[in-house]
């Protein structure tokens, strides 16, 4: 059963940079223990939810070009939320957006 004891990596991202692992295990940590549903995507991106049946959110940990290519989370790798090392913020930006339930105020939504 060795195939089924493997990782899936050809259903993930490979990014190889331990910085984006590392701050994106962090926040997703600090998202689940504020009892918030995560689902890994790769190593350095996660979808969020407030549970089963509701909307969630795709973050993602990845270096930003014009602050010197320091690490930052962003929505579904478009909309910059704040530095990598400072994940409060972005949880307090995550939760925020879960409590708005259809409005759209320049947050990209994905289906779950």
């Amino acid at each position: 059963m060795g195939s089924l004891d493997r990782t899936r990596e050809a259903d993930t991202e490979r990014v190889g940079d331990p910085h984006g692992a590392a701050f994106t295990a962090a926040l997703a940590g600090m998202v689940r223990g504020h009892k918030l549903t995560v689902t890994m995507l790769s190593e350095t991106r996660f979808k969020v939810s407030a549970g089963p049946g509701s909307r969630a959110l795709e973050i993602e940990a990845r270096p930003r070009q014009d602050d010197g290519d320091r690490w930052w989370f962003c929505w579904s790798g478009t909309v910059w939320l704040c530095e990598a090392d400072n994940p409060t913020d972005a949880l307090v930006q995550i939760k925020g957006a879960l409590r708005q339930v259809g409005a759209d105020r320049g947050v990209s939504w994905v289906a779950s």
